[in-house]
């Protein structure tokens, strides 16, 4: 029977593992810097550099997205200003044919997503972080219902002279049971909140500081920031587009996932 049962746990643990993300550049004019694939596309209005770093999971309510982030600098070269946002970016998912792969949502059209606007990104976080503020609020209402009725249903079975002393023994161990998990989920309440507020926080410093946002670039300057893609896992490939000035640029990404290491 044991053999079964590690078994059954080494698949659940090995089914709950998900693979890491690893972009290999196919475009021409890729080299390595500081242990990254670097990919540049020169056009006539403008010079794009790139170069993939990571992952990160938007936990957004009833869902969790995946973006692929990006290094990405733009550089004007034309004489006259132009504007750049990150939705100006397209991602295609593409299969190993090189062929676009069909959207999840209905098989007429090609999957492809524009890229994360992170001023879009902040005003959702803004909104889940009043969100668990109102959802602590109401933990503590609830939590103090909870008191209320422990402490009437306390004070009944010290007064109740009529039952026996089994049922009065029964009753308290039952009421004490109850005050320790208020105790339990109040700290549980507390720990949620803080934690998310903590996540939440981290994530609108890093979409205030560390992001590529919209700005109007004049002739000669560059703008520089983390551009976040949608991934798809099912793509052998993925085609970043920039398809808004005279002459387009895109880029080429091979995609391979890669089981991680497990921890001891």
């Amino acid at each position: 029977m044991k053999p079964i049962l590690y078994l059954f746990i080494f698949l659940i643990s090995t089914a709950c593992q998900r693979s890491a993300i690893r972009l290999n550049s196919l475009t021409p004019d890729t080299h390595q810097e500081d242990g990254l694939q670097v990919a540049r596309q020169v056009g006539r209005d403008l010079k794009v550099v790139t170069s993939f770093e990571s992952v990160y999971e938007s936990r957004q309510r009833g869902a969790k997205i995946e973006y692929l982030i990006f290094d990405t600098e733009v550089t004007n070269l034309s004489e006259h200003p132009i504007e750049i946002k990150p939705s100006d970016f397209e991602i295609s998912a593409l299969d190993t044919k090189k062929n676009l792969l069909p959207s999840f949502n209905g098989y007429s059209e090609s999957w492809n997503r524009k890229g994360l606007d992170p001023d879009q990104e902040l005003v959702r976080i803004d909104q889940q972080m009043r969100q668990e503020q109102k959802v602590l609020k109401f933990n503590k209402v609830f939590n103090t219902v909870l008191l209320i009725g422990l402490v009437a249903a306390d004070v009944s079975n010290q007064t109740n002279t009529r039952q026996s002393y089994r049922e009065f023994a029964s009753k308290s161990a039952g009421i004490a049971g109850g005050w320790q998990t208020l105790a339990i989920k109040r700290v549980a309440d507390h720990q949620r909140f803080a934690n998310r507020m903590d996540q939440l926080s981290w994530e609108k410093g890093n979409f205030q500081q560390e992001t590529f946002r919209r700005a109007v670039l004049n002739p000669g300057e560059a703008l520089r920031g983390k551009l976040l893609l949608e991934s798809n896992r099912d793509a052998a490939y993925y085609r970043i587009d920039y398809p808004v000035t005279s002459e387009p640029i895109s880029f080429l990404f091979e995609q391979k996932l890669v089981k991680q290491k497990r921890r001891r």
